[in-house]
């Protein structure tokens, strides 16, 4: 399958990235984690190549979740894995990981749950920068309230992701029906625009025609 890493560069793995089957992944590291993440261990599949891997082999999302099942996990993360082709509420999961567990989260199961501070909202899931993150959830919280039923690609970068002030190295916002993608990066170190348009959030996002890019042909090595 093809598929668009967004990376860096000597990076092998991927930590977003949409796939020609319409899927795409995403993940947030977890410093703030409860009791319900277990153990972690530094012996297994590293999560990057396992979102990959995703991305390249699993046209699905039950192949996806079951790939993440299986696997042999390791830190404390929480992960992102959706379909554009699945029907409705089973289009989407969010993914508590760890060495110990693999939930899989919907709008119906949010967790953790704070009605103060990440109240579940229908059809949404969703996660403020880590897993016990008040400040953030709050924020992206009362936003995704604001703009329930109307929310956009649009909206979403310019009056959710800016107003929480979340993504400070790498944003993309993902559209599957649309078959598009929205990517922004921080500013590199030799940066002149001050700390007003230093971080993701605050600069400008380029947009990609993921089913454009998927058509073209792949490059054809000429002889020696």
């Amino acid at each position: 399958m093809n598929q668009n890493l967004d990376s860096f560069m000597g990076f092998l793995g991927t930590i977003t990235g949409v796939s020609d089957k319409q899927m795409a992944i995403s993940e947030i590291g977890v410093t703030f984690p409860d009791d319900t993440f277990g153990k972690e261990s530094r012996h297994g599949v590293p999560f990057s190549v396992l979102l990959r891997d995703i991305l390249s082999q699993d046209p699905t999302i039950d192949a996806a979740l079951q790939r993440i099942t299986d696997a042999n996990r390791t830190c404390d993360l929480i992960l992102g894995v959706g379909d554009g082709k699945a029907v409705g509420g089973s289009n989407f999961r969010s993914i508590q990981y760890s060495a110990s567990v693999a939930n899989f989260i919907t709008d119906t199961n949010l967790q953790p749950v704070n009605d103060t501070w990440h109240a579940p909202i229908g059809d949404v899931v969703y996660h403020g920068m880590d897993w016990l993150c008040p400040g953030y959830s709050e924020v992206l919280m009362a936003q995704l309230q604001k703009f329930h039923g109307t929310l956009t690609a649009a909206n979403a970068i310019s009056d959710v992701i800016a107003i929480t002030s979340t993504g400070n190295l790498h944003i993309a916002v993902s559209d599957l029906t649309a078959n598009e993608m929205y990517v922004s990066f921080a500013a590199n170190s030799t940066n002149t625009d001050g700390d007003d348009f230093r971080y993701a959030y605050q600069r400008s996002f380029t947009k990609f025609d993921m089913g454009a890019l998927f058509d073209e042909a792949a490059p054809v090595a000429r002889p020696a």
